[in-house]
């Protein structure tokens, strides 16, 4: 299961299974800690980070995870004074929820003839599809996507870019390569336009993302701006000869 599918997978469960602010923005948090810790099955996550990822308290967190946990989205292990383990599940919960009310439909249809034993077999026959797949990474260019967006990395919102930028590749309009050159691309409008220093003008990389600003800055679509002239030099050009004259010759005659 790669991460996109289990992001699909997650949503098909709301679309059936409405799920709360609280238990989404939790779902997506542990999602985050799972892929920064390499897709270990079970991962540590500390109530103290899932607070700053989510914005909840602690007692929200508890019921959250509760209710994942009931609905068969996680699992936890509490280890007493030690940091809590999670795993994600919800890939098998839902496979099995399809494969029940395809069995059903099947069964209601009147076409019998489905053997358990068949099912069974494309069962295994896609775990070990899923096996043969390579270790789960959330976008190959994300690491080169934050690294090159002109802001300082303590004033981006990793989490937020993070869902931002797997949306953005979930529509299929644009691809990894796609997105970090259009990146590059705004880095450097504003270096060449003087406004790289001043983050009050910079998009939050997740609003670059979300709202498309970053369609304007695709290859084929994106033009080059002319270098501007600093102000030390605006102030040269702009003084007139004759000006400078006069003050050659007032200087001279001191």
């Amino acid at each position: 299961m790669n991460y996109i599918s289990l992001i699909n997978s997650f949503w098909y469960s709301a679309s059936t299974n409405p799920l709360s602010t609280g238990q989404v923005s939790l779902y997506f948090a542990l999602l985050h800690i799972c892929n920064s810790s390499n897709w270990t099955e079970w991962f540590q996550a500390p109530n103290q980070v899932l607070s700053v990822l989510t914005g909840m308290s602690r007692s929200g967190i508890l019921k959250a995870r509760n209710e994942l946990k009931q609905r068969g989205i996680i699992d936890f292990r509490e280890r007493g004074t030690k940091t809590t383990l999670y795993k994600i599940t919800i890939a098998d919960s839902v496979q099995v929820s399809k494969q029940n009310s395809v069995q059903n439909g099947v069964q209601n249809g009147g076409q019998n003839r489905v053997q358990k034993s068949s099912t069974l077999k494309e069962i295994d026959k896609d775990k070990e599809k899923e096996k043969d797949r390579p270790p789960v990474s959330p976008c190959e260019t994300l690491e080169l996507f934050l690294s090159a967006y002109p802001l300082p990395a303590e004033k981006i919102n990793r989490y937020l870019t993070e869902i931002a930028y797997v949306d953005c590749l979930m529509t299929g309009q644009s691809s990894e390569e796609q997105l970090l050159a259009a990146v590059k691309n705004y880095a450097e409008r504003l270096r060449l336009e003087g406004r790289d220093k001043d983050y009050r003008f910079i998009k939050n990389p997740e609003n670059f993302l979300r709202d498309l600003t970053y369609c304007q800055y695709l290859p084929g679509v994106y033009e080059k701006p002319r270098k501007q002239p600093s102000r030390a030099n605006k102030g040269i050009l702009t003084s007139s000869y004759g000006d400078m004259a006069e003050l050659e010759r007032e200087l001279l005659s001191n």
